[in-house]
């Protein structure tokens, strides 16, 4: 989906949508589970500049970092971005970035991408770590068994004596 900013003239643009179940996030280990819906208003900024705010929920089942289960994320987010045409940046210059420009995108065409923008703030959403719970017990390093559901009867790795030391420090933390 796009938003037309020829449509968009002196008067803000308001849009809202929902997304079926079908939309691609673009990353296998993601399953959507809500479809996303987003509701947000772009008018002019500053020259060319579109400020886009808004908000977006969704819900996304993630694997957990340690024990592979999928667990459900639900999102929702605000949203307050700016916009500039493509034809602004200029590759050879190198500047360095403000935490403004973290919230610049750009657009081509006289359209804005909805559907980049939702994905994106589906990812800046998601939690850095993707855990289950945070006691979560993960994997067994050997047999694979799922230690949150049962125990396995590995025999505890042998280390060498010169690692010694960390598994103890591990241990004591």
């Amino acid at each position: 989906m796009y938003i037309d900013l020829t449509q968009l003239e002196d008067e803000e643009l308001r849009v809202e949508h929902r997304y079926d179940e079908r939309f691609d996030l673009q990353d296998p280990d993601l399953r959507l589970k809500m479809a996303p819906k987003v509701q947000l208003v772009a008018r002019w900024a500053a020259g060319r500049d579109v400020r886009v705010r808004g908000r977006l929920k969704a819900a996304v089942e993630v694997p957990c970092d340690r024990c592979l289960s999928y667990f459900l994320v639900p999102i929702d987010v605000e949203f307050d971005l700016f916009y500039a045409p493509i034809e602004t940046l200029t590759p050879e210059e190198d500047v360095p970035l403000t935490p403004k420009d973290l919230a610049y995108g750009f657009y081509r065409d006289e359209k804005i991408d909805v559907d980049g923008l939702v994905r994106e703030q589906i990812f800046l959403a998601l939690p850095f770590r993707w855990l289950c719970a945070p006691s979560c017990r993960g994997l067994c390093p050997q047999c694979g068994i799922d230690l949150n559901k049962g125990t396995c009867s590995c025999a505890e790795e042998r280390v060498a004596p010169y690692w010694s030391a960390l598994r103890d420090l591990k241990r004591s933390m």
